[in-house]
C-alpha cells in the first residue's frame, strides 16, 4: 500500500535499506560490504513499481531517493 509519498512502503524500505548499504561500504570498503550494497541495488532496481513508471523512472527514482533519505523525517512535507 502506498503511503503519502505515493510509493509502496516496501519500495520505500528498501530505498532505505540502500542508503544504509551505501554508508556501511563507505565506512568499511569491504567486498562484503560492496557485495550487500550491490544487492540491494539490484532487488530496487527489480522491484514490480517500476513497470508502472514506465518513461517517467527517473523522475520517479528521484522523488523515491528524497523519500526515502534518512534525514527526510525531519523535513517538513511539501
Amino acid at each position: 500500500m502506498p503511503d503519502s509519498s505515493g510509493f509502496p512502503e516496501d519500495l520505500l524500505a528498501l530505498q532505505r535499506r540502500w542508503y544504509a548499504a551505501e554508508a556501511a561500504w563507505a565506512a568499511d570498503p569491504t567486498e562484503e560490504n560492496r557485495l550487500a550494497f550491490t544487492e540491494v541495488g539490484a532487488e530496487l532496481h527489480a522491484h514490480t513499481h517500476w513497470a508502472q513508471a514506465g518513461n517517467r523512472r527517473h523522475e520517479a527514482l528521484m522523488r523515491l531517493k528524497k523519500a526515502a533519505r534518512p534525514d527526510a523525517a525531519q523535513e517538513p512535507a511539501a
